[in-house]
């Protein structure tokens, strides 16, 4: 599971349970002050007319009568077990029951079967008492083991599609580096054997070594990246940054590839100074890759436009082009690894990394990157990045 993913769905679970606990409390609130009303009009009367002695009184608070009403059945239950139990037992319970209610000329009139009925009805009537707090109990509890047992089979579920995802990447690495470095063995191979005598062609062989030696280097680096993004105890080191001079910064720098991938490029950033917290090098990184990734999956005389607006206190940055959109079904794993809108990863000469790399660094900072098709009016589509304004004023910073 993302390190994002953990402080989530420990928080909805949270929610979930304090929710299901307040709805608890309050049906045993109303379920308790409508037996308190019943117990008051009804029962309780009815008790005092039958012992010819007011026992209840409405002006006692309802825990006052149930504790009465406890006493009351543990002295017919001790009492009955003084009745039934021979010897020096009989006399014991005798004492028991004397002991909780001292008043015994109370019950000398009643008799044995009325004592029974008598405790019999105060039994159902005490059940009544309790039996909202029973159902809560036994409701949170069937709540509680039902969302964890559901919690349980989702981490299982995860952790069975982390590992495919894991071993995909790994298949998927050892297919990228398998071909640049097939053709790097083909190329040294026959240069070693003499099978190449034109100087010139040497040169190209030369070239194309390097070229796919640089490639192995750059796929290695993300993977590296992207690996650590996840790995334990890695921390982002946030820092207000003008983010707006920094996006500026970002997009001049590169200018020139896209200018030599035959491209047009458009800016459209504020010109006052606005800030966010944000780890200035993984920040610039995650940008870099979706700039990359609209250079490279585009075709010469693609338009691309990095704009930045400041709705509703968050920084809203697209890296916009006017290329072909991106297929349906590519949409909902287009920022898994290894995922590229091309026939094939590398017809492009891409790794399918960067956009994985640029989602996980956007997740950290507590931000969104998600896809926009169509984007505005004369691109096809936009790649939108989401952080939080910081409102926060730092002097030292502003003096540098």
């Amino acid at each position: 599971m993302a390190q994002t993913e953990m402080p989530q769905k420990i928080e909805h679970l949270k929610r979930f349970l304090i929710i299901r606990l307040l709805l608890v409390m309050l049906f045993i609130l109303i379920s308790e002050s409508l037996i308190n009303l019943l117990a008051g009009q009804i029962v309780f009367p009815m008790l005092n007319t039958f012992f010819r002695e007011e026992l209840f009184l409405e002006q006692q608070s309802p825990g006052a009568n149930v504790w009465l009403l406890v006493r009351l059945v543990a002295f017919f239950i001790l009492k009955e077990m003084g009745m039934v139990l021979p010897g020096s037992i009989s006399v014991f319970f005798s004492y028991l029951s004397e002991s909780i209610w001292k008043n015994n000329e109370l019950f000398r009139e009643i008799t044995g079967p009325q004592q029974i009925l008598i405790l019999l009805v105060l039994l159902v009537f005490l059940c009544i008492y309790l039996l909202p707090y029973l159902a809560g109990i036994l409701y949170y509890s069937s709540i509680v083991v039902k969302k964890m047992e559901e919690v349980r089979s989702e981490d299982r579920k995860q952790a069975e599609a982390f590992e495919k995802r894991r071993n995909l990447l790994l298949s998927d690495i050892t297919h990228d580096l398998k071909t640049p470095i097939t053709t790097i063995a083909g190329y040294v191979q026959a240069l070693n054997d003499g099978m190449v005598k034109d100087p010139e062609k040497q040169k190209q062989y030369l070239l194309a070594i390097r070229q796919k030696s640089l490639e192995m280097s750059q796929l290695m680096t993300l993977l590296f990246q992207y690996v650590k993004l996840d790995s334990e105890g890695f921390e982002l080191k946030l820092e207000r940054v003008a983010v707006t001079e920094l996006v500026r910064q970002i997009a001049a720098g590169a200018y020139t590839d896209i200018e030599e991938a035959g491209m047009e490029l458009d800016v459209d950033i504020p010109e006052t100074v606005g800030y966010a917290k944000v780890d200035q090098a993984q920040f610039t990184r995650a940008l870099n890759n979706l700039i990359t990734n609209a250079v490279r999956h585009n075709s010469s005389g693609t338009k691309i436009k990095i704009s930045m607006s400041d709705p509703y206190g968050y920084w809203v940055i697209k890296v916009m082009d006017s290329g072909n959109r991106i297929d349906d079904s590519l949409m909902e794993h287009l920022f898994d690894p290894f995922v590229m809108g091309d026939e094939s990863r590398n017809s492009r000469g891409g790794s399918g990394l960067g956009l994985s790399v640029s989602k996980k660094v956007i997740d950290m900072h507590g931000g969104k990157l998600w896809l926009e098709q169509p984007a505005q009016e004369g691109y096809t589509k936009a790649f939108c990045i989401r952080i939080k304004q910081s409102e926060e004023h730092s002097y030292e910073y502003d003096e540098k």
